[in-house]
């Protein structure tokens, strides 16, 4: 189930992120696009990553996304350390969105974390806004006209009874014209409301839903998502790797190793802490001869 609702929450990012801003109470924007999740330190990656454009400014605001199944301490944890990365990586701090779908007893998750170090000289510390689904409202989500908010309805609160909330859905479901994300959001709805009701038996309720959920769709999207993201993610990580060796060494961008032929992003990663450790240009070479062999 936590893998499903990971593929859920990611493949709405990349398609209607703009519905998970307004779930967040985020809107007046412009634009919005999802930016591959992808940093350059060799750590867990953040849910999503959005690009968003506002009215008289100039600059895109940058927008972390965190999608928590249940409240935890350690959610908030990992909350700080994927800002810290972004920040790291962006140089600039991002607003943070933060989405927990379910309660579970009396954890919380609080929108703040912090790290303090041994003897207490240093101090890390930031907060957080976070949307709890089942304070927000099914009724208000199924009434805005955004079929993105759609999936999002069976975590929502409300009194009517999971076969009525479903049939809602799927009604506002049936009018996406666009077959592909159609049967996108039919899948992630019906991952998101076996969340809400265990137990429930409503896939009558889609027709063919069983056969859709046990299809490799979600597979393939996240495959042609890949395929587009992966030569961009590449790119930076050379960009990065030429970038160390030059504030180490001083050396000449153009005398340096030819990076292209590497194909592989583990290696260029490997590449990137040698670049960060090698004592200079020509252990480098070595070291990448060796990597690439």
């Amino acid at each position: 189930m936590r893998q499903d609702k990971d593929r859920s929450g990611k493949w709405l990012l990349t398609h209607h992120g703009d519905a998970v801003l307004k779930l967040a109470g985020i809107d007046g924007f412009t634009a919005w696009r999802a930016l591959q999740a992808e940093t350059v330190a060799p750590r867990r990656l953040p849910d999503g990553l959005l690009e968003v454009r506002f009215p008289g400014e100039d600059e895109p605001t940058l927008v972390l996304v965190e999608i928590e199944t249940y409240p935890s301490a350690d959610a908030d944890r990992q909350v700080l350390e994927d800002l810290l990365l972004v920040t790291l990586d962006h140089g600039i701090t991002p607003d943070v969105v933060m989405l927990v779908l379910r309660p579970k007893g009396n954890q919380e998750a609080t929108g703040f974390a912090e790290r303090v170090s041994r003897r207490k000289t240093a101090r890390l510390a930031a907060s957080w806004n976070v949307t709890r689904l089942w304070e927000l409202q099914a009724d208000d989500l199924l009434a805005a006209g955004d079929v993105g908010l759609i999936p999002w309805v069976p975590l929502a609160r409300t009194n009517d009874p999971p076969e009525d909330v479903l049939r809602r859905c799927k009604e506002a479901l049936d009018r996406v014209t666009e077959s592909r994300d159609r049967n996108g959001l039919i899948v992630v709805t019906k991952i998101l409301a076996s969340l809400a009701y265990p137990g429930h038996d409503f896939l009558n309720l889609y027709g063919g839903f069983q056969a859709m959920i046990e299809s490799p769709l979600l597979d393939k999207v996240y495959k042609l998502m890949e395929e587009k993201a992966e030569q961009k993610t590449l790119t930076i990580l050379r960009e990065v790797i030429a970038d160390t060796l030059v504030a180490r060494f001083g050396a000449d961008p153009a005398g340096l190793p030819e990076l292209t032929t590497v194909t592989d992003e583990g290696q260029l990663k490997a590449l990137h802490r040698v670049a960060l450790t090698c004592p200079d240009v020509g252990a480098f070479v070595a070291e990448m001869a060796r990597l690439t062999s």
